[in-house]
C-alpha cells in the first residue's frame, strides 16, 4: 500500500504482480479504502503486529481508520521481489499520526500471497520501536520505577 515503486529494474519487469502492486500504491495515494479493499479476496487475512484482520470488509475498515488517523501518509517501495504466488515489498512510509507532535517515518517489509490477481494473505512487519520512540515513547529497562 505504498505510493511510488522504486525497484530493481529486472525484478519489477519480471514481477507478474506489478499491476496489483501499482493499484495498491494508487489507492494509498488517493487515500481510498474502497479501492484498497477491492484488491483483496473476500476472505483475505492480513497478519499484522496488532493481530490478524480477516475479511475484505475488516480490511476496508482498518484501512479507512489508518487514513483518518494519518491523513498525510505517504510511502515508497524500495525493493520488490516476486516468486510464484508471492510478492515481497521492502518499503518506507511517513506521515503525522493524529496527536503526534511531528511527522514520523517507519520502514517495513510486507509479504503478499496472491491468488487470481488479488491478495489472499498478507504478512506485515515494521520497525515499531523506532516509530514509537519518534512519537515520544520511552524504552525503559525491566524493573525501572514507573513515573
Amino acid at each position: 500500500m505504498l505510493l511510488t515503486v522504486f525497484a530493481f529494474p529486472l525484478l519489477a519487469q519480471d514481477c507478474p504482480h506489478q499491476a496489483l502492486l501499482d493499484k495498491m500504491d494508487k489507492a494509498m495515494m488517493e487515500k481510498n479504502a474502497e479501492m484498497t479493499a477491492a484488491l483483496y479476496h473476500a476472505d483475505a487475512v492480513r497478519h499484522t503486529q496488532e493481530g490478524d484482520i480477516e475479511g475484505q470488509e475488516k480490511i476496508r475498515e482498518q484501512t479507512a481508520e489508518f487514513y483518518r488517523n494519518v491523513p498525510d501518509a505517504e510511502g515508497k517501495n524500495h525493493d520488490i521481489i516476486c516468486s510464484g504466488d508471492y510478492a515481497v515489498v521492502r518499503w518506507e512510509g511517513k506521515g503525522t499520526p493524529e496527536g503526534a507532535p511531528k511527522t514520523v517515518s517507519v520502514t517495513g517489509i510486507t509479504i503478499y500471497k496472491i491468488k487470481d490477481g488479488k491478495v489472499i494473505e498478507e504478512w506485515e512487519e515494521m520497525n515499531t520501536l523506532s516509530l514509537m520512540m519518534q512519537m515520544g515513547f520511552e524504552l525503559k529497562p525491566p524493573g525501572q520505577a514507573k513515573d
